[in-house]
This record gives structure tokens, sequence and C-alpha cells, in this order.
């Protein structure tokens, strides 16, 4: 099993008024100065942005923010890089990405949260990555924590994750319909899709991707330096309601309620049945035991420098900048 020293090292180098929140737009180009679109994926490493929406954070500052949903992460990155948006829910990976527009990462979302899955077809072929050779296993996005970390797990097991098996995008909407079909064998990816593989039977876990770095960033909300310097006050704004939201999503007498939030259509439209276990920690892991693991997704940590460090290099490490 792979520790935070392995990775340090390589860097080395009722529902709160939820009916009364905004609805998400599906593509409208942004308001004027004094409004603001947000873009985000229906992941939930999202929640923090959603909830703080469905429980009129944003509004109680004076925000004027409206949700604009992307089914994945290029059509998502394009529209930021572009200027359609100001404001955007990003991989970690991508907020530290050198690109044409100078990008702050303003607020970590998410730490832990995503794990690898696996067909259960396969529970009797394979007991760790080291047997993923030969294998095609799913990616959300080549600058994302799950590329990064996926890549330097498989290298620590002595597989290449260039010449030894095949990484695949796909939109983690797809991933579960993939492995149903027998399209990939497996996939690292966010919640609820690994939930959902679990509970259709589809997909058993290998690994949380804590395992290999407890708290790792996930998820960040990244602004746009030329509209932050621009609009300080607003941006702090947007980031004081995410944390109000994260700390609501973080209290365990919460879960149900936040599952309840977050599964309605213009959030991430899913099940809360699929939620509620995501925030309460409950799976069941690879050898067939039941887990309850409060952390295996928590929203709101502090950025670690130390983190952002070792993104940059792991994207240079893969020639992805």
């Amino acid at each position: 099993m792979l520790t935070r020293r392995i990775f340090l090292g390589a860097a080395t180098l009722s529902t709160l008024g939820v009916l009364g929140g905004r609805a998400a737009s599906a593509g409208k180009d942004p308001e004027p100065s004094d409004a603001i679109t947000i873009g985000y994926v229906p992941i939930a490493c999202s929640s923090p942005l959603l909830a703080a929406d469905a429980m009129d954070a944003f509004r109680r500052r004076g925000l004027n923010v409206t949700l604009r949903r992307f089914a994945g992460w290029a059509d998502l990155w394009s529209a930021y890089l572009t200027g359609q948006l100001h404001v955007t829910h990003m991989l970690s990976p991508m907020a530290v990405t050198p690109t044409s527009r100078p990008t702050n990462l303003a607020y970590t979302m998410n730490t832990n949260g995503q794990a690898i899955t696996v067909a259960s077809r396969l529970h009797s072929e394979i007991s760790g990555l080291q047997d993923l050779r030969g294998r095609v296993i799913g990616i959300p996005f080549e600058y994302s924590i799950h590329s990064l970390l996926l890549r330097d797990a498989l290298v620590a097991h002595g597989v290449d994750p260039v010449a030894d098996l095949e990484l695949r995008l796909l939109r983690p909407a797809d991933m579960v319909a993939q492995l149903e079909v027998g399209g990939i064998d497996g996939f690292i990816g966010p919640e609820p899709f690994n939930q959902r593989a679990l509970a259709t039977g589809s997909g058993r876990v290998l690994h949380m991707t804590k395992e290999f770095w407890d708290r790792h960033p996930c998820c960040a909300l990244a602004i746009g330096e030329d509209w932050q310097d621009a609009h300080p006050a607003q941006a702090t704004a947007v980031t004081d309601a995410l944390a109000e939201a994260s700390a609501f999503l973080n209290a365990p007498g919460n879960h149900a309620e936040a599952a309840n939030i977050l599964s309605h259509e213009r959030y991430l439209n899913q099940p809360a049945s699929l939620i509620e276990p995501v925030l309460e920690g409950a799976y069941r892991n690879w050898a067939g035991e039941d887990i309850i693991d409060p952390e295996r997704i928590h929203f709101g940590d502090a950025t670690d420098p130390a983190a952002t460090d070792w993104m940059r290099e792991q994207l240079t490490r893969w020639e992805l900048v």
C-alpha cells in the first residue's frame, strides 16, 4: 500500500430551501459583472458548490450566482479558458496547469472521495494493482488527480501506465455503463459512480484512493486572476459560502438531508440512496467486507501547498504540460 510519504517524496521533486435555489443553466453566457455564472460537473466533489446554492449561502452574501452544468471536463475547461466562466468547479490539477489564463486555486472543495472500481466478473483474477496489466481502465480526464494518482500507484507496483494497460478517457456518467457492457475492466472515478457500481453489482472497490494518500485533494474552485483582481470582495464571499456549505456537509447529522438536496435533478440528479452512503462512508471493499469510513470523502480542507507542488511535478512527469 502506498503512503502519502511516497507522494510527497515525488513532490520534492424540509431541505434547507432547495426549491428556492437557482436552477442550473444549460448554455447561458455570463451575466453582467454583478452576476456570477459558476460552472460545475455533476459529481459528489461539487457538493459544497451545490449545497451553497441550495442553502442560499451565496444570496445571503449579496451574490447573484447561477450554476451552469457541464457533462464533462473538456467542455467546462474550454468555457473557462474562453472567458465564458470566471469562476468554476475544476479538478485540482486543471487549476494548477499552466494555460493562457492565469488561475487561482481558490478553494479545495473535497479531499478523498475517489475509488478504483473493477468489474465484479474479474474478482477471482485480480488481487491488486499489479493485476491490471493488459486491462482497460477508465479515467475522467488526463488533468485529474485520478490520472496522476493512478499512474504513480501503478509505477509503485511495477506496472507501466503507458505500455502495460490502456487508460481510457470517459465522462464519469458513462463509466458504470461501460463497465456493465464490458467496454472497460474498471475505472478510477468520483462518486456516486463507484457507489452505483456497488449497488448494481457490476463492480467492486479495489482501492479507495485515500489508501494511497489520505486527504489527497481532488476538486477545487478555480477563479480567473483577471476576475478575482477586479472583484476581490465577491471572490471572498464565494469561498465563504463554500466553507459554510462544507461544514454542513461534513456534519454527520446532516448526511440524509444533504443527500436529498444533492439528489435533485438540477444538482447531481442521482438517487439519494447512492449519495448518502458516500457521505456516511459506507461501502463494501474488494474482500467483501462492509466498511464504515467517515473520511471516505471530506469537504473544505485547507489547500496544501505540498499537494499543489506534487500535482505540478506529476503533470511534468507524464508530459501533460
